[in-house]
């Protein structure tokens, strides 16, 4: 079992992450592993304690938010004292800035991954924590504040009984049309237009027993419409004022392929339409923004004329086209 599985919760766990914040922060462009202390306690108040190693990652988070992305790195000795698999590595997803309104964007980010999980048996798990900023000598260097564990490659391959590809240039045509399919309506339903199959952009590619050739896997979510960070837009190509605004940008498939995938989307639609509310920690105001974003996309896909205008006739668009 992996730590990830093992403090697996429907509710927030509380993560206490001790390190020298100051150092981190301040060199966060360089990417160095510095020495951490991880307490995790459950709900059900089941604790782990673990030494640690945390840099920053990520890209443009990175440049633009006052708290930077995360990646830990635990020992695999130390994980096998616990009776834990050796996947060492998780990233965290933490808030860009420390405000109520930077927490609901992170809860929001969350929400679209666990969206995913209701169209397609192959996504990242992620797990919600509070976040305790400690600092080495105890006290607390920053207001606790949401955030989620994020499954790394290794383990969702080896927990799909899959192989991940690694090439770094990925031709539409080494990719599975219906998985494809499922990722860009998919997409499309949150307002996401921040993913691109050539250069791997917020997509890992997976080999996975019964396809012939690839399985896209979709992530990072924080530029989407059902998000709507105030730092979130549209690449320059695509000439609309929000990310709110929805685009298509999914390959050309046929009336009887789009149906088929969109059965999956409207057999689920009670449960996406609900699950806003069982995200613990999002506002009355997010869960009614995130309701009316999604039913939206169910207005569109459950009238045949906006379907055909919206998606299947809007199709081949930047950044599909290769």
């Amino acid at each position: 079992m992996s730590l990830l599985q093992s403090i697996h919760q429907d509710s927030a766990v509380d993560l206490y992450l001790t390190l020298d914040w100051k150092a981190i922060e301040k060199n966060k462009n360089d990417k160095a592993y510095v020495p951490a202390k991880v307490l995790i306690i459950s709900p059900r108040k089941d604790s782990i304690y673990l030494d640690a190693k945390v840099r920053t990652r990520g890209h443009m988070r990175l440049d633009i938010c006052s708290f930077p992305p995360l990646k830990l790195k635990f020992e695999k000795g130390t994980l096998a004292e616990h009776h834990l698999s050796s996947f060492n590595e998780m990233d965290i997803v933490n808030h860009c800035e420390e405000s109520e309104m930077h927490d609901q964007l992170l809860l929001k980010e969350y929400l679209a991954y666990k969206l995913w999980e209701f169209v397609s048996p192959y996504y990242f798990k992620v797990q919600l924590i509070r976040l305790h900023y400690m600092k080495t000598d105890g006290s607390q260097a920053h207001k606790t504040a949401y955030a989620f564990l994020m499954e790394n490659t290794e383990e969702l391959v080896e927990r799909l009984g899959a192989r991940r590809n690694k090439t770094p240039v990925i031709s539409s045509s080494a990719v599975e049309k219906e998985p494809l399919l499922r990722v860009a309506l998919f997409e499309y339903m949150i307002g996401n237009t921040d993913w691109y199959i050539t250069n791997r952009h917020n997509l890992e590619f997976v080999a996975i027993p019964g396809y012939n050739v690839l399985v896209p896997i979709p992530y990072d979510f924080d530029y989407s419409g059902l998000v709507s960070a105030p730092y979130a837009a549209h690449h320059a190509s695509i000439d609309l004022p929000s990310v709110s605004i929805r685009y298509y940008q999914g390959k050309c498939a046929t009336d009887e392929e789009v149906h088929k995938i969109l059965k999956t989307f409207l057999d689920q639609k009670e449960k996406i339409l609900m699950t806003p509310h069982h995200i613990q920690g999002l506002s009355e105001k997010s869960i009614n923004y995130s309701v009316a974003y999604l039913k939206e996309f169910y207005d569109i896909i459950e009238n045949p004329k906006k379907l055909k205008n919206f998606i299947i006739e809007h199709c081949d668009m930047w950044p599909v086209k290769e």
